[in-house]
């Protein structure tokens, strides 16, 4: 992937379904790329809709920092929205495959360079994603089996989950929905003296605090910023 930005994940995505099988069966293919088990398709089709707002995301980027390479969106983008519009998930991959050009790819590439010039993002590995996932996963079991409030524990594994549901759509949305999550877990505290005491005075809420301050800074990274936003240091810092 060239850089964490919606014309590189889109790339990206393409790139692996250009290699699939065309007489495989749409719907399997898109279960393979979006890594979505067999059955469920609510998710399919959650991320599938993720999928299809990249290339506006894209386009809107593209008009802000680039205006004068207006020319070179119009063909990738005409025909991922072909390719998406006239597939056929309960036919073969070819319905989709077939609107992916060679110039498609080439523009679309040519976009994502484009973006990565002005953004200078890295990419989480997969090795960084399974581990991140692994500690989150570990993180919630253990908050689970602990004895923190029921309240205070149901706040904190909603947070969890959507923090595994944010790496888990890591190749789709990229590193920021994982940052959102994870301020989103840090910054209830403002709101609730409960949950700001369980964060700061237990054990369980030590290692919370230490763990997503690791995946913060981690992905923060990613995003090509130097350091965690000022107010989100002094608010980890309380809860140490």
């Amino acid at each position: 992937m060239i850089g964490d930005n919606p014309a590189a994940r889109i790339l990206a995505i393409l790139e692996l379904g250009i290699r699939q099988d065309q007489k495989t069966n749409c719907r399997d293919v898109w279960r393979t790329l979006l890594n979505v088990e067999n059955g469920n398709d609510a998710l399919l089709m959650s991320r599938l809709g993720k999928l299809m707002e990249l290339p506006e995301q894209a386009i809107q980027i593209i008009k802000k920092d680039f205006p004068n390479q207006k020319n070179t969106y119009k063909h990738w983008s005409a025909q991922i929205h072909k390719a998406f519009s006239e597939q056929n998930l309960n036919s073969s991959w070819q319905t989709f495959r077939v609107h992916i050009d060679e110039h498609t790819l080439i523009y679309l590439r040519l976009t994502a360079d484009l973006m990565q010039i002005k953004s200078s993002t890295s990419i989480l590995t997969s090795e960084n994603i399974q581990e991140l996932k692994s500690k989150i996963d570990q993180l919630l079991s253990e908050v689970l089996a602990g004895d923190l409030e029921h309240e205070i524990k149901q706040y904190i594994a909603r947070y969890l989950q959507k923090i595994l549901i944010s790496i888990d759509e890591y190749r789709i949305s990229g590193a920021l929905p994982i940052i959102e999550s994870v301020e989103g877990a840090f910054g209830h505290a403002f709101f609730d003296e409960n949950y700001r005491q369980a964060m700061a005075k237990t054990e369980i809420g030590t290692k919370i605090v230490s763990v997503l301050s690791a995946l913060a800074s981690a992905v923060t990274v990613a995003l090509g910023a130097p350091q965690l936003p000022h107010a989100f240091q002094l608010l980890i810092e309380r809860l140490k």
